[in-house]
């Protein structure tokens, strides 16, 4: 189907490509192994359609031209509300790779930053995961109204995997930071930094932190702690 794509539920890899086997069975995600899947199904305004799904399927309908769908956010199922589903979906997300760690390394990249923005949340930040289509040199923006304010720019790097992050990206980091005024740049990675790198965070340390991969799963299993997550 031309107008139709699956991704995986678990780590969001995208099947442009049918999922499915010469026999008919879905394939497990190359990234995580999992069979959960989400269907994205463009239909007309005029048609009709019956899809029939399993527990680990979801469907998506996206109406040409565009709907808006709206949802009573206040109406309770099974004791909850959808923002509190939205809110489990986002834990799930994160139990995921603390269970999974090495997962890290080969998940889609926007997915990684929609991780980093969920811990965040977690710690108690307001955060804003900024579009993909930006300019702005970083993915996501986290603020925290204590007894200081403090505001934060992450940008999230995904090299593919045996890659590292150079000293390039964190240099335009801390000019963005810079630019904008704002408390601390952090630079994320599932892989590592090289030696240059290090050296210019070792020449900043109040206002710049690089983050690499053992970093990464101290953050999640801090995550879950706060969310008093086995």
């Amino acid at each position: 189907m031309a107008d139709a794509y699956a991704s995986c539920s678990v780590c969001g890899h995208v099947f442009w490509d049918p999922d499915i086997d010469k026999h008919g069975n879905r394939v497990k995600c190359p990234s995580c192994g999992e069979l959960a899947r989400t269907y994205y199904v463009s239909v007309s305004l005029s048609a009709s359609a019956r899809v029939d799904v399993t527990s680990s399927v979801s469907v998506v309908l996206v109406a040409k031209p565009g709907i808006e769908a709206q949802f009573d956010i206040e109406r309770k199922i099974d004791g909850k509300t959808i923002i509190e589903c939205s809110g489990l979906i986002g834990q799930k997300f994160a139990e995921f790779f603390h269970k999974y760690p090495d997962e890290l390394k080969i998940m889609d990249r926007r997915k990684f930053e929609e991780l980093v923005a969920e811990l965040f949340g977690g710690f108690g930040y307001d955060v804003e995961l900024t579009k993909q289509t930006r300019d702005g040199g970083r993915d996501i923006i986290a603020v925290k109204r204590e007894e200081v304010q403090v505001k934060y720019l992450i940008e999230c790097k995904r090299p593919d995997p045996g890659g590292y992050v150079g000293v390039r990206p964190v240099r335009e980091l801390l000019g963005v930071r810079q630019d904008e005024g704002a408390t601390k740049a952090i630079l994320a990675t599932t892989a590592y930094f090289s030696k240059d790198a290090k050296l210019l965070f070792e020449r900043h340390p109040w206002i710049l932190e690089l983050k690499e991969y053992d970093d990464l799963k101290r953050w999640i299993d801090l995550y879950m702690r706060i969310k008093g997550a086995n």
